[in-house]
């Protein structure tokens, strides 16, 4: 027991601490780097990698956009583990790195328990070329109140909050002159509402609040609608006065910014769905995995029914 003890605090006080930590941050950071770059794929490694870029890198698959500062902070304490370990065990690693084969163990060992986490999580994700995966229905489900509106469709009539009730309603957000990411929010509610019967699709109301109010008149969504072959009452892009369509956007919690010099809007993808009873179910994003939990997820408040009260 008195030798276990000794080797113990041996390998914290000696080089053995340090070398095999700053091995293991090495081994991290390389892996992090490697699914940052990895292609995606609808399955397997691919498919992990994309899923980790989206919650952790803020990776968008519909422009291939990656948010660096969350990259940064991913990998960044690493760095900074690694150079206090170098500074305060800088002698006993020294001598580990005089003796090339006892460094050799310690960056093999870190390198299989990195390789065993890894693939650990990527066979737990493992799942059919289709991608299929159960969707979470009741971890994911919300019942907050909906962000209100009142605002006009492509055809110039009124469209409230208050006359959907009863409807399970699609609300998303785009603009007309959006060549980035709106073509694929818009083809990807379509794609969701061709999945479904057409029994299905008469109790659904897909409703896009425009992004550029200013500029988005009901005629000028009426042309994005034909060139989507949207119609309504199944599918509704509105506008409004720009101050109350400002105000929706914000009550929808949309991010956004336009760029003063090309006058694009950089924003968020979304789809927010409200049941029947009118309360704020679910709200998802862009990207394959998405789209397929959209369509549960339509299909789940399909299910249910009104309940007054």
């Amino acid at each position: 027991m008195i030798d276990l003890l000794e080797k113990i605090r041996g390998f914290f006080v000696g080089g053995g601490f340090p070398a095999f930590s700053l091995s293991l941050l090495l081994c991290w950071e390389i892996l992090l780097i490697g699914i940052l770059l990895y292609p995606p794929a609808p399955s397997g490694l691919g498919a992990f990698a994309e899923e980790f870029r989206v919650w952790c890198f803020g990776y968008d698959p519909a422009t291939g956009r990656t948010q660096w500062a969350y990259v940064f902070a991913m990998l960044m304490p690493q760095l900074m583990m690694g150079a206090f370990i170098a500074l305060f065990w800088w002698e006993p690693l020294h001598r580990v790195l005089e003796q090339p084969r006892v460094l050799a163990f310690h960056l093999g060992s870190a390198a299989l328990l990195v390789a065993g986490t890894a693939s650990g999580l990527v066979l737990s994700d493992n799942r059919p070329a289709s991608g299929e995966l159960p969707f979470p229905a009741e971890a994911l489900r919300t019942k907050y109140a909906p962000p209100e509106f009142a605002l006009t469709n492509q055809l110039g009539e009124l469209l409230e909050t208050s006359t959907l009730r009863g409807k399970v309603v699609l609300l998303t957000a785009v603009y007309a002159s959006c060549g980035h990411t709106c073509p694929a929010v818009l083809a990807q509610a379509k794609d969701v509402i061709a999945s479904l019967t057409p029994e299905e699709r008469t109790d659904l109301r897909v409703v896009a609040v425009t992004l550029d109010p200013q500029n988005d008149s009901t005629s000028v969504l009426a042309g994005l609608a034909d060139h989507h072959q949207m119609r309504a009452p199944l599918y509704n892009l509105v506008t409004g006065p720009p101050h109350e369509v400002e105000g929706v956007l914000d009550r929808m919690e949309v991010a956004r910014e336009r760029d003063p010099k090309t006058g694009v809007i950089n924003h968020a993808n979304l789809f927010l769905l409200i049941d029947r009873e009118g309360r704020l179910a679910y709200r998802l994003g862009l990207g394959p995995r998405q789209q397929r939990w959209l369509a549960s997820a339509l299909k789940v408040l399909l299910r249910e029914q009104d309940r007054p009260g």
